[in-house]
């Protein structure tokens, strides 16, 4: 049931003040069918544009650099070697690591994706020197551009990996949030922007810039966070058990492979409106009419069994299936996305040495009693925008606080 269908959200009036402080404290939820609670912005643009123009300019940028080399796979020992990449996984010895193949004018030579195969020598030496030595382990590289390279999700990169001495790599936590500003090509971001368009009026408008940021925000984290989980379980699953039984809805691909794109961000947008507004009409292809809950779950249907059936793709929609159960929780509970952004500092400043609050824009109690005779005497939809925020806000300084339920 969405929350269109609830009854305190059709109900013109109230009986008592009480009444309409319950209304009040339903987590940030609408009264009338109209937005509570949008915070007043100074930006010149809905916060669902302004995530837009960042994603169309990275891939702008992105797109004019040069691509650099990066590693794609895990090392494997080159067969007969065995021996060798253990004596240098457990030495700690310095090695070398060069494109093993080259074409007449020296360029690494790559397949048709833009992968080639790096080579690992022991110790340091000259290219040239090292071309004359058989490699003992190797691993695929890709080509790829420097921000996608610095932002990508791997578990790898993002976790944890092991360099060829056993040395831990990753731990670059940010990627967690940076995979959902870039997309591999103009449709798949012409499709994820479409998305937001779409759908991002629908939950800024009734959640405001701010928790909509943090929806979107919450839900990349969420879509990374089930891939990685995914992937985990794969890997182990194949170190203890072999790969001759797969288990339906683990990730077995390299921990190298990476996740791109905003698709686990939308995915929560979608869901979130879903909730919202469950009978919106919206039309497949402009042409087929379909309700916006049963749109939601055809999305969430595809991920499952793609998922399920090891499709293609699995890894993306192990991303999207995790920002869609993100999108759709938080948007039961949108007053836990007010401490998002505390993260980052914005409940306190720091002020010689001492900690000292933020001021206080609660409403006065007057202000609030006014509000809350005049629901009683002509309905919550006698509200205006000012007063609606003004009560939601007040609210929120109650559950803060710990008063309200």
């Amino acid at each position: 049931m969405g929350i269109s269908d609830r009854d305190y959200t059709r109900d013109p009036s109230a009986t008592s003040r009480n009444s309409a402080v319950r209304a009040a404290g339903l987590r940030g939820r609408v009264f009338g069918g109209q937005a509570v609670g949008r915070r007043e912005s100074r930006l010149p643009w809905p916060v669902h544009v302004i995530v837009i123009m960042v994603c169309c300019a990275v891939f702008a940028i992105d797109s004019m650099l040069a691509p650099q080399p990066v590693q794609f796979g895990e090392w494997r020992a080159v067969p007969g070697r065995e021996q060798a990449f253990a004596d240098l996984s457990a030495s700690r010895a310095t090695y070398s690591v060069y494109p093993l193949y080259r074409d007449p004018q020296g360029k690494p030579v790559v397949d048709p994706s833009g992968r080639g195969l790096m080579g690992i020598w022991v110790g340091q030496l000259p290219e040239m020197t090292a071309k004359q030595y058989e490699p003992v382990a190797t691993a695929p590289f890709a080509y790829v551009t420097p921000i996608k390279k610095w932002l990508q999700f791997t578990t790898a990169q993002a976790v944890w990996s092991f360099t060829p001495t056993g040395r831990v790599e990753g731990f670059e936590f940010w990627r967690f949030l940076g995979y959902g500003f870039l997309h591999v090509s103009l449709m798949h971001l012409l499709l994820n922007m479409v998305g937001l368009w779409v759908f991002g009026p629908i939950v800024e408008e009734r959640f405001g810039g701010a928790r909509f940021l943090a929806l979107f925000l919450t839900a990349t984290i969420a879509g990374a966070l089930l891939f990685l989980v995914l992937n985990a379980a794969g890997i182990a699953w194949v170190k203890s058990q072999g790969s001759t039984v797969a288990v339906p809805g683990l990730l077995f691909n390299d921990p190298w492979i990476p996740l791109i794109g905003a698709s686990g961000g939308v995915c929560g947008i979608v869901l979130a409106a879903a909730w919202l507004r469950p009978n919106e009409p919206m039309e497949i292809l402009g042409i087929i009419p379909i309700k916006l809950k049963f749109l939601a779950l055809g999305l969430v249907g595809i991920s499952v069994y793609t998922l399920l059936a090891q499709g293609n793709n699995s890894g993306g929609e192990a991303a999207h299936l995790g920002g869609a159960i993100a999108g759709w929780w938080v948007a039961q509970r949108p007053h836990l996305l007010d401490g998002f952004f505390d993260l980052f500092g914005r409940a306190g400043t720091k002020v010689g040495g001492k900690t000292r609050a933020a001021p206080s824009t609660a409403p006065s109690e007057a202000e609030i009693d006014r509000i809350l005779d005049k629901v009683r005497e002509k309905g919550l939809g006698s509200l205006s925008e000012r007063e609606r925020t003004t009560l939601r806000n007040a609210t929120d300084e109650r559950k803060r606080d710990g008063r309200g339920s």
